[in-house]
C-alpha cells in the first residue's frame, strides 16, 4: 500500500529533514529525495522534464495564491491598480522590516553569529576535557557525551540562526495583509508558531551550552536575552499562534 502523505506538512516545518520523523509521510520530501542523478543533471533530458513538471506545478500554485488574494491573472490589473497594488506592498514590506521583531531578529544574528562561525571556545574546552580525562576526573564516555552534546548544542544554534527571521518576516506580511478569513488557522499565525519553536529550541541549545562551554558565557547571556525578547513579543504579536494545528505535527 502507498504511503499517504500528510497535506501540507512541509508548510509549518524547520526544513530540518535529517531529524523529522515524518520524512515518509512528506510530498516534498519524497520529491527531493528520489530526484535520481540524471534528473539532476541538466544536459539530460530528464532533468528539462522535471524542470517543466515543477514549473506546472508553481504556476498551479501562483494561480491559487492570487485567488486567494483577488487577483485575477487572466484579466491584468489596470496600471491604477497595479500601482495601488505596489504601494501597499512596499508598505507592507517595509512595516515588516522595521517591526521591533526584525530588529531583535538582526540583533541577535549580529551577536551569535561571529560566535558560531569561529566555534569560540570549542578548541579550549576540549583541551580542558583532555587534561580532565588524564587526570580520571572525567571518564572516556563523559568526555565523548560532552563534545557531542556542545556540538549538538552549535548545530541547533546554527541552523535556526538564519530561519527565526524568514519566518516572523512571512507571519507579519500575513498580519499587515490582513486578508486572512481564520484567525487561528491563518498562515500568518502557522508560521508565526514555526519561528516561536525555533526561538523556543535556540534558547534550550544556549542553556545547554553556557552549562557545557563556560567559555560561551557572554554571548550566551546576550543570546538567551534577545531570544527570550523575540518569543515574548512574538507572542504578544501573534496571540493565536500557538492554537494553530499544524498538519502532521499537530494533529
Amino acid at each position: 500500500m502507498a504511503q499517504q502523505f500528510i497535506a501540507g506538512i512541509y508548510n509549518y516545518c524547520d526544513r530540518w529533514c535529517e531529524r523529522c520523523s515524518f520524512t515518509t509521510r512528506c510530498r516534498n520530501f519524497e520529491s527531493r529525495d528520489k530526484s535520481s542523478s540524471v534528473e539532476l543533471d541538466a544536459n539530460n533530458k530528464e532533468f528539462w522534464n522535471a524542470v517543466s513538471a515543477n514549473l506546472t506545478k508553481a504556476i498551479e500554485l501562483l494561480h491559487k495564491a492570487a485567488a486567494q488574494h483577488g487577483i485575477d491573472l487572466d484579466h491584468p490589473m489596470s496600471k491604477e491598480e497595479e500601482e495601488a497594488y505596489e504601494e501597499r506592498q512596499a508598505f507592507i514590506r517595509s512595516a515588516a522590516k522595521n517591526h521591533p521583531l526584525s530588529k531583535l531578529c538582526k540583533q541577535y544574528n549580529k551577536t551569535v553569529r561571529p560566535f558560531v562561525e569561529k566555534n569560540e571556545g570549542m578548541v579550549d574546552e576540549q583541551r580542558n576535557l583532555m587534561s580532565e580525562l588524564q587526570m580520571g576526573i572525567r571518564t572516556e564516555e563523559e568526555v565523548v557525551h560532552t563534545v557531542v552534546d556542545i556540538g549538538d548544542c552549535f548545530d541547533i544554534i546554527q541552523w535556526y540562526l538564519f530561519f527565526i527571521d524568514p519566518k516572523l518576516q512571512r507571519a507579519l506580511h500575513g498580519k499587515l495583509e490582513a486578508d486572512e478569513d481564520d484567525a487561528y488557522q491563518s498562515d500568518s499565525n502557522g508560521s508565526a508558531k514555526i519561528a516561536i519553536i525555533a526561538i523556543e529550541r535556540s534558547i534550550n541549545a544556549w542553556l545547554k551550552l553556557y552549562e557545557l562551554l563556560p567559555l560561551s558565557e557572554d554571548v550566551a547571556l546576550q543570546a538567551l536575552s534577545l531570544l527570550s525578547q523575540l518569543k515574548q513579543k512574538a507572542l504578544i504579536e501573534f496571540p493565536h499562534a500557538m492554537d494553530f494545528k499544524r498538519p502532521g505535527f499537530d494533529a
